[in-house]
């Protein structure tokens, strides 16, 4: 094997590697997000309103229509749409 061989080899070893542990990384808090969800009842600390009944099921999140943008085109959620970037769009933030 060739010098440069071996150093792409080492390369793409090392660069799986990191990615092995940033994958790993990203699971482990998506579990201690989960767990910490579990632990206080589902509620999201954005979550308004007066605490629930035990037996009760509310969700969290609440449903929201999307609408046509009437520069793009594109079907968008208005609470949470960004700007398409176009000049006139109406979700310029």
């Amino acid at each position: 094997m060739s010098l440069s061989k071996i150093l792409l080899l080492a390369l793409v070893i090392g660069a799986v590697w990191f990615g092995w542990r940033w994958i790993n990384r990203v699971q482990e808090i998506g579990r201690a997000r989960s767990a910490a969800r579990r632990q206080d009842g589902g509620r999201d600390a954005a979550a308004a309103g007066p605490p629930r009944s035990s037996g009760a099921y509310a969700p969290t999140l609440e449903a929201e229509d999307m609408e046509k943008c009437p520069e793009c085109g594109a079907y968008v959620a208005p609470r949470s749409a960004v700007s398409c970037g176009r000049p006139a769009c109406p979700y310029g933030r």
